[in-house]
C-alpha cells in the first residue's frame, strides 16, 4: 500500500516537470499571432548613373583595295616586236623610264628613203633655180632684141615680120621663165612633204621607245620578249599612279548622309596584322538604282605596299564628341518614341528621351535625364512605371537583371 502512495508521487511530480514548460511558452505564442505582418521588400534591380563620355560612332564598311589613278603604257604601232623588255610587275617606275623597246627596222628603211626623196627634191630645186636663171637671161636679151626692132622698123629697116619675131621670141622666154618657176614651187612643195613623212617616221620611231607615262608601280605587264604588239591588243603596262592606293566601298544609301570627305577610318586588310589609318577623300555623286548602293573612296598608306584587289574593311568614325550617355540595354521603343526607367526614391519612373549617337554599347541621351540619374539598367524587364524597386549599383549583387 505504502509502494503504490510513493509511486503516485512520483509520477504527479513528472507529468507537472513536463507541464511547466508548455505552459510556460503558450503566451509567447500567442503574443507573435497576435503582431501584424511586415510588408515585403521590393525586388533589387541594378541601375546606373546617365554619365558624360566619349562618343565614338563608327560606320563598318568592306570593299577592295584599287590604284587611286591608273595609267598605261602601250603603242599604236602594229606588227611591232618587242626586242628588249626593263620593267616587270612590282617594279617602281620613274616618268620616262624606258620600259620597253621595239623593233625600229622598217622604220629605220622608211627613213632611209625619205632622206633619199629629200635629197632628190633639193637637186630638183637646185636645178630648176638654174633654169630660172637662164630664163631670166633669156627675157632679158628678148626684150632688148624686140626693142632693136622695133627701132629698126622704124627707121625702115626691118620688117614687120622680123618684128614679130622679136615679140614672138619674148613672149616664149617669159613662158620659159614662168614655167621654171612653177617648177621651183613643185619642187619646193616636195621638200614639205618629205619632212612631213620624216616628222611621222620620227614620231613612229620614238613610239618604239615604250615610256612610263608617270612615276608608279607596275601593276601588270603585257608585253612579251619577241612578241608581236597591236594596237588592239590593249596596254603593254600598267600602272599605278605615284603609288597611291584607296580603299573601295559600295555603302547603303541610308548611312551616305552621315558621311563628309576627311572622315577618319582605320582600314584593316585581308592578311595585316593591324590596321592603317585613312581619310574618306571622294563620296560618289551617285546611287545605283538596283543595289540602292553608293560608292566611297577611302585613301590609304602605301606602307605597308599594298595589293590592289585585296579585300579590306574600314572602320569609319563618323561621330566623336562628349555627352550624356547610358547603356542601349537602358532604352526602351514606343513605336518611334524612345524611353528610360528613371529611378527616383526607389520608385521608377517611365521618361521620355531624345536619343543621339550609339557607340560601344552605349546610346548619347540629348534630352530627358541629367548627369547623375539613375535608370534601370536593363529597361522594361521586370519592372514598370510606378514599382517599388531597391537599386543594386556598380558591383553589388542580387540585382534581378
Amino acid at each position: 500500500m505504502l509502494k503504490r502512495s510513493s509511486l503516485a508521487v512520483v509520477m504527479t511530480a513528472l507529468l507537472a516537470s513536463v507541464a511547466l514548460p508548455a505552459i510556460a511558452v503558450a503566451p509567447g505564442i500567442a503574443a507573435e499571432e497576435a503582431a501584424p505582418a511586415k510588408a515585403p521588400t521590393p525586388p533589387a534591380i541594378r541601375v546606373v548613373a546617365a554619365e558624360t563620355r566619349d562618343i565614338v560612332e563608327k560606320l563598318s564598311v568592306s570593299g577592295t583595295i584599287v590604284a587611286r589613278e591608273e595609267a598605261n603604257a602601250g603603242t599604236d604601232l602594229n606588227g611591232m616586236i618587242v626586242n628588249q623588255l626593263n620593267a616587270d610587275q612590282g617594279d617602281f617606275v620613274k616618268k620616262g623610264e624606258i620600259l620597253a623597246v621595239l623593233d625600229r627596222s622598217t622604220l629605220d628603211t622608211q627613213l632611209a628613203q625619205n632622206e633619199a626623196s629629200r635629197a632628190q627634191a633639193e637637186a630638183n630645186i637646185a636645178q630648176t633655180q638654174s633654169q630660172i636663171a637662164d630664163a631670166e637671161v633669156s627675157v632679158r636679151q628678148a626684150g632688148e632684141a624686140l626693142e632693136r626692132a622695133r627701132t629698126l622698123q622704124g627707121k625702115g629697116f626691118a620688117t614687120k615680120a622680123e618684128l614679130d619675131n622679136a615679140v614672138n621670141a619674148q613672149d616664149s622666154a617669159k613662158a620659159r621663165l614662168e614655167s621654171a618657176k612653177r617648177a621651183l614651187v613643185a619642187s619646193q612643195a616636195q621638200i614639205a612633204t618629205v619632212e612631213a613623212q620624216k616628222k611621222s617616221i620620227d614620231i613612229q620611231i620614238a613610239k618604239t621607245e615604250v615610256k612610263a607615262p608617270a612615276d608608279g608601280l607596275v601593276l601588270a605587264r603585257n608585253a612579251t620578249l619577241g612578241g608581236i604588239v597591236s594596237s588592239s591588243g590593249g596596254a603593254l603596262f600598267r600602272l599605278a599612279i605615284d603609288n597611291e592606293f584607296e580603299l573601295s566601298a559600295d555603302v547603303a544609301e541610308t548611312a551616305l548622309p552621315r558621311l563628309t570627305v576627311g572622315m577618319p577610318s582605320a582600314i584593316s586588310v585581308a592578311g595585316w596584322g593591324a590596321p592603317v589609318e585613312g581619310k574618306i577623300r571622294l563620296i560618289g555623286p551617285e546611287v545605283n538604282q538596283a543595289s540602292r548602293l553608293g560608292m566611297i573612296r577611302i585613301s590609304m598608306p602605301s606602307d605597308p605596299l599594298p595589293r590592289v584587289g585585296n579585300f579590306g574593311r574600314a572602320d569609319i568614325e563618323t561621330v566623336r564628341r562628349r555627352g550624356l550617355a547610358v547603356p542601349t540595354s537602358a532604352v526602351i521603343y514606343a513605336d518611334a518614341d524612345a524611353f528610360l526607367q528613371k529611378v527616383e526614391n526607389g520608385k521608377v519612373k517611365t521618361v521620355p528621351v531624345k536619343l543621339g549617337a550609339r557607340a560601344d554599347g552605349y546610346v548619347e541621351v540629348l534630352s530627358g535625364v541629367a548627369e547623375g540619374d539613375e535608370v534601370v539598367a536593363r529597361a522594361g524587364t521586370f519592372v514598370a512605371d510606378g514599382d517599388m524597386v531597391t537599386p543594386v549599383r556598380g558591383e553589388q549583387t542580387g540585382a534581378i537583371n
